[in-house]
């Protein structure tokens, strides 16, 4: 297990709360991997559609394919990184290959297409579920509100690099050269390797000890793992060229996941297993969550494109950058005021816990697809829906995800026992893999037929689906609200 370092560089903040040096650089290196990752999917979907020629429902089927793939492949390279890598290899290994795969997605050759969606998304795993899990090291395993504070520091410095990936590619790929996009977002992700290498002390995450064994002369286990990533790599190659597989894999294997921790919660102790249980409650929950959430670099960069008019006066702006933007942007700009919130409630006594926040996060969300809802309908005879809907519903949508984006990795953190918690990393990479799908999934359901281009016609496509999720939602949080008591009973302490 990897020690916690207590004693690292600190710097004080206004809220007298004390964090290591070491934070900010990850957090910087972190911005950077995330301005590549969002920087690309900014592109991945309507690339597809407009330039690939692929139909809505391919298009779909292969960028949700793509999303689930990203999120749950951490199942599998969080156990490599606790019982080979360690958290800082496993975050070096995993920028090369997303480097590798954003390069030769960035050839204009549709052949290394997929070859690079493969590198990008296997690389992505090892980033992804060590992330989360490394912040944790830096702190005293009993400063839990350091470490919350912490999260949030990071989740903040990170939403900036998704705006600016987001703006910047999204932006030169439609207007100026779409391999150019994808070029700029591999430039991001080679210099997130950098962060990673120079930033990241080597007392950080060590590899376990099994990572020098001999398995053949001159090979080790370490060495192995890089060398059994390849053809890894080729079979998710088939998956993305076949992505009616993930229709077969997905499900079971988060069912599958699910169980095998339930199964070792039965190592530890009564107390411990109820918060194995409340965190496996918790990764439900943010599935329903990104599932919604995600509807914005889903199906909203093809609402955007069909029936958003774009114009502020007499400017024209950019659909893809505008909305991509947006998601990371408004999180960086108002994370200080819900920091803000949080305390003013907190020292009021009033602050809600973990599992209101998910509560009041499902609210929003609701009050953000009902506001999508009631421009498509006032705006039904044009087929154009303004702009400042966009703006608007945006920042609810936001809060909902400051209610539930930052707390959720420290949550898992709190709540997994200190052996496994890049196993439950794992878990939580696969329940985010499975909103990600169901993503895709509803956005299909706004499927437009490829003969229709008259906005007006398009338009009621997104009017149904929007007013159901508004519905979905509302729904949802009425429900989160009435397993309040059992939640609290099973997360005990960590409230």
């Amino acid at each position: 297990m990897d020690t916690p370092a207590v004693d690292t560089p600190t710097i004080d903040l206004p809220g007298k709360i004390k964090h290591p040096k070491d934070l900010y650089w990850f957090s910087h290196a972190i911005s950077w991997h995330m301005f590549s990752y969002y920087g690309t999917t900014s592109l991945l979907l309507a690339y597809m559609v407009t330039q690939l020629h692929f139909a809505d429902n391919k298009g779909y089927a292969i960028f949700g394919t793509f999303s689930a793939l990203a999120f749950g492949m951490p199942l599998f390279c969080g156990v490599i990184a606790d019982k080979v890598l360690g958290k800082r290899k496993s975050l070096i290994f995993g920028s090369v290959l997303q480097t590798i795969g954003l390069i030769c997605v960035a050839v204009p050759y549709q052949f290394t297409f997929f070859t690079g969606l493969s590198f990008f998304v296997a690389g992505n795993g090892f980033i992804a579920g060590m992330f989360k899990a490394l912040p944790g090291d830096f702190y005293h395993p009993e400063d839990l509100e350091s470490k919350d504070a912490g999260y949030t520091i990071m989740y903040g410095l990170f939403n900036i690099g998704v705006a600016l990936g987001a703006m910047i590619c999204g932006y030169v790929g439609p207007e100026i050269n779409w391999h150019a996009g994808f070029a700029i977002a591999a430039a991001g992700s080679f210099i997130s390797y950098l962060g990673m290498v120079f930033g990241v002390k080597k007392s950080h995450g060590i590899p376990a000890a099994l990572a020098a064994k001999k398995i053949l002369p001159g090979i080790n286990m370490e060495m192995l793992v890089y060398l059994l990533s390849l053809p890894c790599i080729a079979i998710i190659t088939l998956v993305f060229l076949y992505p009616g597989i993930m229709d077969m894999v997905l499900f079971p294997l988060a069912g599958i996941s699910f169980i095998y921790v339930i199964y070792i919660s039965f190592k530890y102790t009564k107390a411990e297993r109820f918060k194995i249980f409340a965190a496996l409650i918790a990764f439900t929950l943010y599935a329903l969550f990104l599932a919604l959430y995600e509807q914005s670099g889903g199906s909203f960069n093809l609402f955007v494109i069909r029936n958003m008019d774009m114009h502020v006066g007499s400017v024209l702006l950019p659909g893809l950058a505008i909305n991509n933007f947006l998601t990371g942007f408004l999180p960086a700009i108002m994370m200080p005021l819900m920091l803000w919130i949080w305390r003013v409630l907190n020292k009021a006594g009033f602050e809600p816990g973990t599992v209101m926040k998910f509560v009041i996060g499902f609210l929003f969300m609701g009050a953000f697809f009902g506001s999508f809802w009631w421009g498509c309908v006032l705006y039904k005879d044009t087929g154009l829906v303004p702009v400042y809907f966009l703006f608007g519903g945006y920042v609810l949508m936001e809060f909902s995800e400051l209610c539930i984006g930052p707390i959720i990795y420290s949550v898992s953190y709190k709540l997994s026992p200190a052996n496994i918690v890049g196993t439950m990393m794992g878990v939580l990479g696969v329940a985010a893999a499975l909103g990600e799908y169901l993503a895709a999934k509803i956005g299909s359901l706004a499927t437009v037929p490829e003969n229709i281009h008259d906005p007006v016609k398009s338009l009621p496509y997104y009017t149904k689906i929007y007013g159901g999720l508004a519905l979905f939602s509302l729904g949802a949080a009425v429900l989160f609200a009435l397993l309040l008591p059992l939640l609290k009973k099973l997360m005990q302490d960590v409230i």
